[in-house]
């Protein structure tokens, strides 16, 4: 990752998109013909446990993404402007969930969900874990994947630990959707994971689920409920452990 250059014909027109739309916290804009996001220090409206407070959740993720954009400067977005009151990325195409969602045919997008399990790995080989990987914080564009929202941090210390529950919450994205080819579109993102070298995290998912195995009766007793987020909590259970 390079310098954060804030540029100062990029700060004005973020400056100008803010003025725009005071009330937001992410707002795109186009300079030169390239999009853009800026992402603010603010409040995302919802109440979270175990969350760092606004100013701290801000720096929290700059921090996170300089140290990860060394790692791994292609999964991760550059910061092109920074100041204490938000950030500019470029940016990085269609989330995995606007794709998923287009008329693209079925094939193209269990290979797209298979080359995103790669990304996820070589981001865990470079020794960074995201924290939240869901379907709509990755972007595709031109053959590049891109992780984005960095504001996660995890309650386990153990890296290793943090890599498995990575894998899972986004196989746990995937469920979730309640896709038809849900099954699938779950094998291609595992296979892919699996081809770039993540056996040991797999099996470590595993032992958590093992280890935690009353979480999956209970998210089984709870089935007819039809809970969105137990469902997919259900699915992924019987993914990992059938």
């Amino acid at each position: 990752m390079s310098e954060i250059t804030n540029d100062p014909r990029l700060k004005q027109a973020a400056e100008e998109a803010i003025a725009k739309a005071v009330d937001r916290r992410v707002i795109s804009f186009t300079l030169d013909g390239e999009t853009y996001w800026i992402k603010r220090k603010m409040g995302n409206g919802r109440k979270q446990f175990a969350k760092y407070s606004v100013e701290k959740e801000f720096y929290f993720e700059v921090a996170k993404m300089t140290i990860a954009g060394r790692m791994a400067p292609l999964l991760v977005p550059e910061i092109l402007v920074l100041t204490p009151d938000y950030m500019v990325t470029k940016d990085g195409g269609r989330t995995l969930k606007n794709w998923l969602d287009t008329d693209m045919p079925e094939e193209d997008k269990e290979q797209l969900l298979e080359e995103a399990g790669r990304a996820l790995c070589s981001l865990h080989q470079a020794g960074i874990v995201h924290g939240r990987p869901a379907l709509r914080d990755i972007t595709w564009k031109e053959g590049n994947f891109t992780f984005l929202d960095w504001e996660n941090c995890m309650l386990t210390k153990d890296i290793e630990e943090q890599k498995a529950v990575d894998l899972i919450l986004l196989l746990h994205g995937l469920a979730r959707e309640d896709y038809r080819e849900e099954g699938h579109r779950m094998e291609a993102l595992d296979r892919g994971y699996l081809a770039q070298g993540g056996e040991k995290t797999r099996e470590n998912a595993i032992r958590l689920f093992r280890k935690h195995g009353v979480l999956c009766r209970i998210v089984k007793a709870l089935s007819p409920f039809h809970m969105v987020d137990v469902e997919a909590a259900r699915k992924v259970c019987e993914y990992f452990l059938n």
